[in-house]
């Protein structure tokens, strides 16, 4: 099947045409509200026939291609046609599955550039083993680790380390075949655990096994936009509530500080790397304060508005930069600026209501939690936005057809 285009997409007449991936996700809609209110054209490609950014009035055209996770052959096929057949200059990837499958191919989108690391650089801090190899040559703390290639070796991790104990596949997604496979990080807390989880690591076939102590404590991160010479931009932020609560994609946030200790750490890894372009550093921060690397990211991250909501335009320095042209210093951001992903927040509150563990007192603090964030006209709403609200109102569309039985 080749790729579908919605009617209207035209040849280039001077303006950028820049091609979105991924315009199902939250980042790649703040993507194309970048560079879209900056005159340029961009198309919005998804796999799926309703993306949101797709809604966006920023979107010039949305196109549909085969999915990088079921026909990955196919998908970097129908992303080299649109490129020629519309004459895209940047194509930007929005999700590690895409970028994965186009780095380590550029020349097939060719003469377009794609908003990535080189292949080399992507692979040195994507792969988590040789992240890990990095890191301890740059002296960058991680968890103790032993690296397993069997069952067997796993076991002997767990008498080292003891428990909890995390099994963390080499690299998140693989192609085995003409599929793309996900992989995840599990979590045991005992010997039961650790016997049910074996009949789960089918990538233990195919990969080896990051079997690490566990860290107490809490996630934290930081975003760096990285140049030949060093870094243009960082960004640090601060999640306040996610979905699920007990820790996952975040549905309010903060723009902070940048870590100075992390910050530090990121510049070594970046740096050794060779790396250009954008960042997502993440680590553990223990219960003693010591962050402890956990993985990078190569490619844009969930709450990326709140970093142009607060005075810094990544994707619109991601496009300069990649294209060569000059950037001017970035400025301060403001500190303090709150996002909030309502359906999300939504969601996170309605868990935390239907949870039988949550007492009385934790679901009123639920609840008054999310009046507060509803109320407070500071905090800026991600999706559903006044000047662009096709996409919120899209988004709100799917959100009720899937609460239908």
């Amino acid at each position: 099947m080749a790729a579908k285009t919605s009617p209207g997409l035209k040849r280039s007449d001077g303006m950028p045409n820049i091609l979105v991936l991924d315009a199902n996700q939250r980042s790649a809609l703040a993507v194309i509200r970048s560079l879209g209110r900056r005159g340029m054209r961009v198309v919005a490609g998804d796999h799926g026939t309703a993306p949101l950014g797709g809604a966006s009035r920023y979107a010039s055209a949305t196109v549909q291609y085969a999915s990088p996770a079921e026909h990955p052959a196919r998908f970097v096929a129908e992303i080299a046609t649109l490129v020629r057949r519309f004459e895209i200059g940047t194509v930007v990837p929005a999700t590690d599955l895409t970028t994965m499958l186009l780095v380590s191919q550029p020349e097939v989108i060719r003469p377009a550039r794609l908003a990535c690391a080189s292949a080399e650089s992507y692979e040195a801090l994507t792969d988590k083993r040789a992240l890990l190899e990095l890191a301890a040559r740059v002296t960058v703390a991680a968890p103790a680790t032993r690296v397993a290639s069997n069952w067997d070796e796993i076991l002997d991790a767990a008498g080292v380390f003891g428990y909890p104990l995390v099994l963390k596949p080499a690299r998140s997604r693989y192609l085995r075949g003409d599929r793309v496979i996900a992989t995840s990080v599990r979590i045991v807390n005992n010997v039961a655990e650790l016997d049910a989880a074996r009949g789960a690591l089918p990538w233990l076939e195919d990969m080896p096994c990051l079997a690490q102590e566990f860290i107490r404590g809490h996630g934290a991160g930081i975003f760096a936009l990285w140049a030949a010479d060093g870094p243009l931009a960082w960004f640090g932020h601060k999640r306040l509530r996610e979905k699920p609560p007990s820790g996952g994609v975040s549905v309010l946030s903060e723009s902070v500080d940048v870590d100075v200790t992390m910050q530090s750490m990121a510049t070594r890894l970046l740096s050794a790397a060779g790396w250009v372009g954008v960042a997502m550093i993440e680590f553990r921060v223990s219960d003693t304060g010591r962050p402890y690397l956990m993985e990078v990211n190569g490619r844009f991250w969930g709450s990326l508005q709140l970093a142009i909501d607060s005075g810094l335009d990544f994707p619109w320095l991601l496009y300069q930069l990649v294209n060569g042209d000059p950037i001017a210093p970035t400025p301060a951001y403001t500190r303090g600026r709150r996002l909030r992903w309502l359906l999300g927040d939504l969601d996170n509150l309605l868990l935390q209501l239907r949870s039988p563990r949550a007492g009385v007192g934790a679901k009123l603090q639920a609840a008054l939690g999310f009046a507060a964030s509803s109320f407070d006209f500071s905090c800026r709403q991600e999706v559903l936005r006044w000047y662009d609200p096709r996409p919120g109102l899209r988004e709100l569309r799917q959100w009720l057809a899937a609460l239908r039985p």
